[in-house]
């Protein structure tokens, strides 16, 4: 018997991790995850997808846009479906503005804006944007979003000097309706990428950290943490509930030629962990739909959990099965 993993199964890359619930306890997490990739014909299945440990920044850590949220969330109450990629004009026809839209089947449907390149330009003693350039791509991850401040330290658009305005680039991605302003209490961070864990819609959940929780908590979380933090993806990618197979993903905007259409596939998966000798069943529900809209690549990561109860050193021998999908 090998201790702390996952045995291999035919259809899903797994990996397991210990972690620990808010009282302190381990908890046992397994995660089973798959991808296809877009031949311009048909998903081809791939034969091995990474799973992540740790978060993936697109630059420095901690500061830039995040890619990959790590694969090993405690718990989540929702699919969580994240986009990220370039915007991609319509046959390579230069514009100043366009629309990507993400769409899944009676759960999400967002669009956002994107922005030609603009700069500064300081005018009595305010400061406004110039007219924006024409482009057939532009990034849309959050450090072209409105930020400057904690709930998007990776953007820009807020200050509270003109320096401060112009050591970041001109915010250039948008809701729909919005658009960069001196007024930005009315200016909404818009993005179709995971959030980093110290955006302000998870910090949000974080809990307390005061003297009552340094004396009488620390180093557990606090009793007010709430496991919405674990939702890495905006409220509005947010599913109700999870996913369970058969709902249509459409994605626009990030293609010159084409939308991305792809189709969950009906299928469910349980993990049996044993501790001590005795079988534990857990549910794997679909946490995680990404998108990497550049290279043409969708993943699905499901994920369960076993609470181990002090015996995580008689873990051993932990295996995923398939079962009968849910009906929608």
């Amino acid at each position: 018997m090998e201790l702390w993993s996952v045995k291999p199964h035919e259809k899903l890359s797994t990996k397991g991790r210990l972690s620990r619930d808010l009282e302190g306890e381990a908890v046992w997490l397994i995660t089973g995850k798959q991808g296809w990739k877009w031949s311009g014909e048909k998903w081809n299945k791939l034969d091995d997808v990474e799973i992540f440990e740790a978060p993936q920044y697109m630059g420095e850590p901690g500061i830039s846009a995040l890619k990959y949220e790590d694969d090993f969330a405690f718990c989540k109450k929702n699919t969580d479906v994240v986009v990220v990629g370039r915007a991609r004009s319509y046959a390579k026809k230069p514009v100043d503005t366009m629309e990507c839209r993400l769409l899944v089947d009676e759960h999400v449907d967002k669009t956002i804006k994107i922005v030609g390149q603009r700069h500064w330009v300081p005018h009595a003693g305010s400061i406004t944007v110039s007219t924006s350039q024409k482009f057939i791509e532009r990034e849309t991850d959050y450090s072209h979003a409105l930020g400057g401040e904690h709930y998007n330290r990776a953007g820009g658009g807020v200050a509270t000097s003109l320096k401060g305005y112009q050591e970041r680039p001109v915010p250039s991605v948008f809701y729909p309706d919005e658009n960069w302003q001196l007024n930005t209490n009315k200016v909404r961070v818009a993005g179709f990428g995971p959030l980093p864990a110290f955006f302000e819609e998870r910090t949000q959940f974080l809990g307390t950290y005061d003297e009552d929780w340094q004396e009488n908590r620390r180093p557990l979380l606090p009793k007010d943490f709430d496991m919405r933090f674990y939702q890495c993806a905006p409220s509005d990618q947010q599913c109700k509930g999870f996913l369970l197979g058969g709902e249509r993903l459409m994605l626009s905007g990030f293609s010159h030629d084409e939308v991305l259409d792809f189709r969950i596939p009906s299928q469910a998966f349980s993990a049996i962990a044993q501790i001590d000798g005795v079988d534990h069943l857990s549910d794997m529900p679909l946490h995680t739909v990404f998108i990497d809209a550049d290279e043409a690549v969708i993943t699905l990561t499901y994920t369960g959990s076993v609470v181990c109860k002090g015996k995580e050193h008689l873990l051993a021998n932990t295996k995923i099965v398939e079962r009968e999908a849910a009906c929608l």
